[in-house]
């Protein structure tokens, strides 16, 4: 378990090679968490298709899972906590264009609904560096 544990945080780091633009754009802070998801794309069939999923990053305004089922940029996910009453509407951000075993990542930007993650998460040192410049964050 704990080499499984490695390789994971790893590959997550690993993921996008965090250049200055990427880090001028980041709004926050990504950490490495398993929460276990349920998605779908919102009106897409007037019976939806839920995927469970486990994320693999999570940041205040969204997350990183991987899914077996095929999404595209820009399409409008509803996902849910398994198990918890949360929901939230969620926006395809990032696709990556290898399949794995485990599917596809794809990031996400959650669009309504701000603390979705029921946690406080740590300063970013993205807001901080533009407070001390004087910018707004």
């Amino acid at each position: 378990m704990m080499r499984r544990t490695g390789e994971l945080i790893s590959r997550a780091l690993s993921i996008t090679p965090m250049t200055e633009t990427a880090a001028s754009r980041r709004r926050s802070t990504r950490i490495l968490l398993r929460v276990p998801l349920i998605i779908n794309v919102v009106g897409e069939a007037e019976e939806p298709t839920w995927e469970p999923v486990e994320t693999i990053t999570v940041s205040q305004h969204g997350g990183m899972v991987r899914a077996r089922q095929t999404y595209s940029v820009g399409d409008t996910l509803e996902i849910r906590i398994r198990d918890k009453d949360r929901t939230a509407r969620a926006r395809v951000a990032w696709r990556s264009s290898q399949h794995t075993p485990q599917g596809f990542e794809l990031g996400f930007e959650i669009l309504d609904q701000d603390g979705f993650w029921e946690m406080t998460f740590p300063p970013d040192r993205w807001s901080e560096r533009k407070k001390t410049q004087g910018e707004q964050p």
